[in-house]
């Protein structure tokens, strides 16, 4: 019997996640050109486009052999199916979830054109179950904002008949990240196997998937599909890999746009990342030569104009070039004409007004996590300073709360920081004292990126505006980890896994328990509407949640 060789086995889980996140990718581009032909979203979108991935895969991959090629479809397909059929259990009792989002989703898997219909001229004669109103509150987000994941979720809800299925977006870009990164790590890099799993779990299982992997917020997808981007950047830069470069181009545009797509936010997000290392290519590419210089100019600019065009003139047409032309600005409502307020500015506690967006941020990881908003009493509404690693009951059940606005990193991630820093700090000095600038500069690059995002865009106390940050401690221990000669670094790089793995843990067990309860809780009311609705001729539901109200049958 032939051995089985570890790196072909991470060579399929890549190639299963590059199937994936094409599969991802096709259904948003082939949706939106779909609604531009006035074909809306239809129970034979996803198999379409599933058996469309299939033919571009088994030909792009078509020096492989056919075996290690059906595995890869056959693993990509399993992960597919299992995550919607797990994540199709669990309900999403979330205000967002169930206000905006649902709203795009039902609307779109119901026919919903965005293109040539507001959601206002959807009537509930044409599909539309949640019969909007022209003075919804919702309705604002559903015509405007970007519809990345609302696309995938429609397509899935279409063929499952279930709206829970269609969030089953996040875990898959989870497992689409993990196995990218490991693979790399392995394949490419030659890293411990298990030391590499433990890094890509820890990427992954972080406090933004935990709390979000399970209802319809986009936050944790903005942060994967940023890991996804940096992925791509680094395969990129790296000349000591044997990627296909095809290959890294197809993840860095499908990661770019599943990030402007998913919010607004990560139009800034995608751009700065792709800027700095797209100006770090072209230097090196001027030490090369100047005819290195101009075949490379011309390469990196012909992708990056593509990608935009597509993540924005394709994809998120019916965002933000309908925003652009209509109302002045391609992220209105949030500015332009008749902007709404600022939403971080306005949730954020009355104390942290006159503070910049660095120390926000800084207060915010050193607090107890909670939410903290500027309607409650003088007494609560200000965040709670705390001793590092110090941790009490009442906090951890905090962390069931989806948008967290204080310490949403998780309880004991202030003094993780401590260590991350002084780890970050060493990796950096070390680095440049051994000259090894092709690692130096790239981390360099996307440390400073963060920083300038910090310094930028508002909302940095809130955790899931800044997710990209958890990226932080991750490049540590790769940094850590992967000098094995060095046994001083393996420990410290023990010390903040363990520190990071009791942190996702507590925030894993307060969020396990708090579906369990919420599960129990909407079983046993839909099992005794359907018990009332067997014995009524006619019965209406109304749902009233704030400024939600539907009829819903």
């Amino acid at each position: 019997m032939k051995k089985i060789n570890k790196y072909e086995i991470f060579d399929v889980i890549k190639k299963s996640s590059i199937f994936l996140l094409a599969l991802l990718f096709f259904i948003m581009t082939l949706t939106s050109l779909g609604f531009f032909v006035k074909i809306s979203i239809s129970k034979l979108h996803l198999p379409i486009i599933y058996l469309i991935t299939i033919i571009a895969f088994l030909i792009f991959y078509k020096n492989d052999n056919i075996k290690k090629r059906i595995i890869s479809i056959i693993l990509a397909t399993l992960v597919f199916i299992v995550g919607i059929v797990l994540i199709g259990q669990l309900y999403d009792l979330t205000s967002d979830g169930n206000t905006y989002h649902k709203l795009i989703v039902g609307q779109l898997k119901n026919g919903w054109n965005p293109v040539y219909q507001d959601s206002k001229d959807f009537g509930k004669e044409e599909g539309n179950a949640f019969d909007v109103l022209e003075d919804n509150y919702n309705q604002r987000w559903a015509d405007h904002y970007a519809k990345g994941t609302e696309m995938i979720a429609a397509n899935i809800y279409a063929v499952t008949g279930n709206i829970e299925t269609g969030k089953a977006y996040t875990v898959i870009l989870m497992y689409i990240v993990f196995g990218l990164v490991i693979s790399y790590l392995i394949n490419e890099k030659k890293k411990n196997v298990i030391l590499s799993i433990i890094i890509g779990l820890l990427l992954v299982v972080n406090p933004i998937t935990l709390v979000q992997f399970n209802n319809f917020y986009v936050d944790a997808a903005v942060m994967l599909s940023i890991a996804i981007i940096i992925y791509g950047l680094i395969t990129i830069t790296d000349k000591n890999n044997n990627i296909n470069k095809f290959e890294k181009y197809l993840t860095l545009m499908s990661g770019i746009a599943l990030c402007i797509n998913a919010k607004f936010t990560g139009v800034a997000f995608a751009a700065m990342f792709c800027f700095a290392f797209y100006v770090y290519w072209l230097v090196m590419a001027h030490k090369e030569g100047k005819e290195e210089f101009i075949s490379k100019l011309k390469e990196y600019s012909i992708f990056y104009v593509i990608a935009v065009v597509i993540s924005i003139g394709v994809i998120g047409y019916t965002s933000y070039i309908e925003n652009f032309v209509r109302f002045g600005h391609p992220l209105y409502p949030l500015y332009g004409d008749s902007t709404v307020q600022n939403i971080p500015e306005k949730e954020q506690p009355k104390s942290l007004a006159d503070n910049n967006n660095i120390e926000k941020f800084i207060i915010s990881i050193l607090c107890k996590g909670e939410n903290v908003l500027p309607s409650y009493p003088v007494n609560q509404n200000q965040p709670q300073p705390k001793i590092p690693f110090s941790v009490s009951k009442d906090e951890i059940k905090n962390y069931t709360i989806p948008d967290i606005r204080i310490g949403g990193f998780g309880p004991w991630f202030s003094g993780i920081m401590i260590l991350v820093g002084i780890a970050t700090i060493y990796l950096l000095i070390k680095l440049a004292r051994a000259k090894r600038w092709d690692i130096f500069v790239p981390y360099l690059l996307i440390l400073g990126v963060m920083a300038v995002l910090l310094f930028a865009v508002d909302g940095t106390y809130w955790a899931r505006y800044v997710a990209y940050f958890y990226l932080v401690p991750i490049m540590a221990l790769i940094g850590l980890f992967f000098d094995t000669n060095n046994k001083k670094q393996i420990i410290a790089g023990a010390v903040i896994a363990i520190a990071m793995i009791v942190n996702i843990c507590m925030i894993g067990y307060a969020n396990a328990n708090n579906i369990i309860v919420n599960n129990k809780y909407v079983s046993d009311r839909l099992s005794e509407f359907k018990e009332y609705a067997r014995n009524t001729r006619k019965c209406k539901n109304k749902i009233k949640f704030r400024r939600f109200s539907r009829c819903m049958l």
